[in-house]
């Protein structure tokens, strides 16, 4: 049996086109699937991981490559008063909500700790209380993720002069006083054991599987009908 084809110039063009941008889709799908996957494998290592109990241990951690990101813990810290602080804007129901980013120090380890929810009726005339002593701060680590490039066209620009953010260090400039803006505490509680809290799983979906298998499938279906217009035009003969 031989095969004729005469492919229509006009249509193999398009065809390639179109295959070349369904495939490639497919294969970020594919590779956004293997990222997730083992993001989500190294979420679930670190909130099943025992609690950190100091800045200094999570050094060590990320130093070794060990998963942080929504690990538990409590640091011992002193508030410093003197750096600045920061408003970061947080969707909650019922109203505007800024989230107070403040410089603390821990055995001589500066970092970032989320604290309050203020109103933003509030946020102009809100004083921050100045701890100077040892305070025992708990919550969850959270890595910074800097800003993709769709994050960076949706997201609202930040308003330095206005201490208006919509993204921790959105401008890139809050370790200007030294602090470290990898990681920050995210604190849910004073002065409590960080074994008592809750493990904080993320709500992560992870479907690109689907997506990857939805547009190889289109690539197929694109390759059939192309196929299937030459066999009906007569261009694709067996004989």
């Amino acid at each position: 049996m031989k095969l004729h084809f005469k492919p229509m110039p006009w249509l193999t063009v398009s065809v390639a086109i179109c295959l070349a941008i369904l495939i490639s889709l497919g294969t970020w799908q594919y590779q956004r699937l293997q990222w997730k996957t083992a993001y989500l494998a190294e979420v679930e290592a670190a909130v099943n991981a025992a609690p950190l109990t100091s800045w200094t241990q999570l050094r060590s951690e990320v130093d070794q490559d060990n998963p942080v990101d929504f690990r538990r813990a409590d640091i011992l810290a002193g508030t410093v008063s003197e750096a600045p602080a920061y408003f970061v804007y947080q969707p909650r129901k019922g109203g505007i909500y800024w989230r107070y980013f403040q410089q603390v120090n821990a055995k001589g380890h500066q970092f970032f700790a989320a604290t309050e929810s203020v109103p933003d009726s509030e946020k102009e005339s809100y004083d921050a209380p100045k701890q100077t002593s040892s305070i025992r701060l708990t919550g969850y680590i959270r890595k910074n993720e800097p800003m993709g490039f769709m994050e960076r066209l949706v997201k609202s620009k930040a308003s330095p002069n206005q201490n208006r953010y919509f993204k921790f260090d959105q401008t890139k400039d809050w370790s200007a006083n030294g602090a470290a803006t990898d990681y920050y505490l995210d604190v849910v509680a004073i002065d409590r054991d960080a074994s008592d809290l809750p493990i904080k799983r993320p709500e992560i979906r992870n479907n690109h599987l689907d997506y990857m298998l939805t547009w190889y499938s289109f690539a197929v279906i694109l390759l059939i009908i192309y196929f299937i217009l030459h066999f009906r035009a007569g261009r694709l003969k067996f004989s």
